[in-house]
């Protein structure tokens, strides 16, 4: 849950409001300093594809964030919107002035009398990511046929080839992705400098953990 003080350029820019919606929400605030809520669902159960769209390697891919497909990631978010509202309308916040918009989302308003159904409304007209999606190529046992790389990183099946990046976490963190990348990275160059200069490293480990992964359920 962020509290965010926003210039009207982010709010216009960023929330991928079409223009005639983004007018009836902010319009009537344009002058006046204001602050947005933003409830970030940190661990999903829902997951979304990224597919090929043709044979092209120029084309763009087809992405599917899949939002909310799970009941629980739409139960949080409505929760937290909750909160949200009642801290903004708390009296410390009222202290200094803070009051919610008067203005109701398009198409959500006939629902404002039902708490829950206008929140559930306004995260499906407005949910944006925050640009941390991890996963499309996810790190673990070689078996598992949803993996694409083993634990050293290697891309099942090409011989050569490692992804090192937030692609092959199996599991979002619950913060910025930034920094786990980088202790990836970090980790991916012991890996491979390992590999590299000492090729026998290697040979007594890789059977133990492939035994081990074996010995698991998938």
């Amino acid at each position: 849950m962020y509290f965010i003080e926003i210039p009207q350029f982010v709010a216009k820019d960023e929330t991928n409001l079409k223009p005639e919606v983004y007018e009836q929400i902010y319009g009537p605030y344009a002058n006046i300093s204001k602050y947005i809520c933003v409830v970030n669902a940190v661990q999903p159960k829902s997951r979304g594809t990224v597919r090929l769209r043709s044979v092209n390697p120029y084309d763009d891919p087809l992405i599917d964030p899949n939002y909310f497909a799970e009941p629980e990631d739409m139960q949080v978010t409505i929760d937290g919107l909750k909160v949200c509202h009642k801290i903004g309308t708390s009296e410390a916040m009222q202290k200094v002035g803070s009051k919610p918009f008067q203005t109701k989302i398009p198409g959500c308003h006939q629902l404002s009398d039902d708490e829950d159904k206008y929140f559930e409304c306004i995260a499906r007209g407005s949910v944006f990511p925050i640009v941390h999606p991890v996963g499309t190529a996810k790190m673990g046992n070689p078996q598992d046929p949803t993996t694409v790389v083993d634990p050293f990183l290697r891309v099942k099946g090409i011989k050569g080839l490692r992804i090192v990046d937030g692609a092959t976490m199996p599991i979002i963190p619950s913060s910025n992705s930034n920094v786990p990348q980088m202790m990836l990275a970090e980790k991916a160059s012991d890996l491979i400098k390992q590999t590299i200069n000492c090729p026998g490293y290697l040979k007594g480990y890789i059977p133990k953990i492939n035994n081990y992964y074996s010995t698991r359920n998938i």
